[in-house]
């Protein structure tokens, strides 16, 4: 794979090259850090390409041996389950979207990487402007439309770009979007609920309390917010329950005037969803079977379909045995399903071979309508 991201400046004859802020509008400044990644070959006539969107402290920026990683891009994870069942998929396939879509002739794959800034809320970090600048530079290398494959948040950051400068609509041709929280999640109130109160009660320390914490948080939330990828110096689950408590994290709870205020997808642009879900279920000695319904772990079905034209639900039935024998199954870990992990989790699910199946059927149905 070829990272391009050679200079400092966005043209449209460079579409593989890292970029400068466009020009803002309104009162919102855009980002610092944000680029457009290549990671296809170079070809004499590309057809067609295909353009990623990472979600909330991701990334689609190639590991280096010598780079901590917050997180690791959801498109390049290598497929690990053959379906909702949790089966492993057989030998020789376990190529990753990201691969599968560069085996394509004619396809060129681009990504929009803002890991610098993702930790802040995409309709107001600036980031938008930039993606929309992206889409322009990519539909101007190919003198064709841009597909574009957004996840989690990723979705969102496209609505916004798209309110922002509506004639991009044109140059798109199908999106796809996989588990984006278009109504907030429920486990995202959770965690800043949690967050909040190990905040609390971390000490009775009225210094620690209301100095120390506080200060930390400030820290670690501003280093996020200059650099998602890499975080601050603290453990992976407290850095995300600290981000949990900045402006990314408050705005995904569901009910957030963040989200009250999420633009529409604009009339006539072709929007497919694909979702996580998974079913807990336990026979009960009434004879009746009790389930729960848990989304992908971070977002619930109806949020990742709400708005858009079609969707693929992928689900994962996980059947425990009765009583006490499938709650011990739950407590020992047995059970791989959201939030415990498994082939519907939010942050895995494009290891799922049904998964990567189903956005490449959602592109291939937009290239022969």
């Amino acid at each position: 794979m070829i990272l391009l991201a050679a200079t400092a400046t966005l043209a449209p004859a460079a579409a593989s090259s890292a970029f400068a802020p466009a020009v803002a509008t309104g009162a919102v400044t855009a980002a610092a850090g944000d680029r457009i990644v290549r990671f296809s070959d170079s070809a004499e006539q590309d057809s067609r390409a295909v353009l990623l969107v990472h979600g909330w402290l991701s990334t689609v920026l190639p590991d280096a041996e010598d780079q901590r990683s917050f997180a690791r891009s959801p498109f390049a994870r290598p497929v690990q389950w053959r379906d909702g069942s949790g089966a492993r998929v057989a030998r020789g396939m376990s190529a990753s979207l990201q691969q599968r879509l560069e085996a394509m002739p004619g396809v060129a794959v681009y990504a929009f990487d803002y890991s610098a800034n993702s930790a802040g809320w995409v309709g107001s970090n600036g980031s938008a402007d930039n993606l929309a600048a992206a889409i322009r530079t990519i539909a101007a290398s190919v003198d064709g439309p841009v597909d574009i494959v957004t996840h989690s948040m990723g979705g969102l950051a496209l609505r916004y770009a798209l309110r922002d400068d509506p004639d991009v609509a044109a140059l798109i041709g199908e999106v796809v979007t996989v588990g984006t929280p278009t109504q907030g999640s429920d486990i995202a109130n959770v965690a800043v609920d949690i967050a909040g109160v190990i905040r609390a009660t971390m000490s009775t320390l009225p210094v620690l309390q209301n100095l120390v914490l506080p200060w930390i948080g400030a820290v670690c939330n501003n280093q996020l917010a200059s650099d998602a990828l890499a975080g601050c110096e603290l453990p992976p689950i407290i850095r995300t329950g600290i981000a949990a408590l900045g402006p990314g994290g408050t705005a995904l709870r569901a009910g957030s005037t963040d989200l009250a205020d999420l633009p529409d997808w604009p009339p006539g642009l072709h929007v497919h969803a694909i979702a996580g879900s998974a079913v807990v279920a336990m026979p009960l000695t009434s004879g009746k079977t009790w389930e729960a319904r848990l989304g992908d772990g971070l977002v619930a079905e109806t949020s990742a379909v709400a708005g858009t034209d079609d969707a693929t639900v992928i689900t994962c039935r996980t059947d425990l045995a009765p009583g006490l024998e499938g709650i011990g199954e739950v407590l020992s870990g047995q059970v791989a399903a959201p939030p415990f992990g498994g082939a519907c989790g939010h942050d895995a699910i494009f290891s799922n071979l049904e998964v990567v199946d189903a956005v490449l059927a959602a592109l291939d149905g937009a290239a022969s309508r």
